[in-house]
């Protein structure tokens, strides 16, 4: 499981963002699993910066998905341009910002085992990541086995 951030850049004007959250595949085409559409308020065009989480919607209903934080600010970035080149540097010299994702949730082995006692045939280990991609919670993990089990997952 890999988790992105993205700095994406906005003009002046723009009052709505659209985020897509995807699975990615690897054998087959990537499933959009979350989405929302979030309204910029007028005070971070002002400099104020918007701290937020945000509902998810998608299968299960209308912000039913779980949810996703967002920090959203603006700013007028200068652009430089080199002689003979059409590549636009904003803040030259300044080194990209890289993020830490945070670890896994602890999932202990008694958790692993109670979810392998009513799944035999499912490994431990994909247990262990459903485990940790539901925060620990083992009635979501359960409902997602059962989900992949039914071919209705995700």
């Amino acid at each position: 499981q890999q988790w992105y951030q993205r700095r994406v850049a906005i003009t002046a004007g723009v009052r709505t963002v659209s985020v897509e959250i995807f699975d990615e595949r690897a054998l087959t085409d990537d499933q959009r699993i979350a989405y929302a559409k979030i309204a910029v308020p007028q005070s971070v065009f002002e400099g104020h910066t918007l701290d937020e989480w945000f509902p998810l919607s998608g299968k299960l209903g209308e912000a039913k998905e779980g949810s996703i934080n967002l920090i959203v600010s603006y700013t007028t970035m200068p652009m430089i341009t080199l002689p003979y080149q059409r590549i636009h540097y904003p803040y030259a010299g300044v080194a990209p910002q890289h993020f830490t994702p945070r670890p896994p949730p602890e999932v202990s082995e008694a958790d692993i085992s109670t979810i392998k006692d009513m799944f035999p045939e499912v490994d431990k280990e994909v247990i262990r990541t459903v485990l940790e991609s539901k925060h620990g919670n083992v009635e979501a993990a359960v409902a997602a086995i059962l989900d992949i089990m039914d071919g209705t997952g995700q």
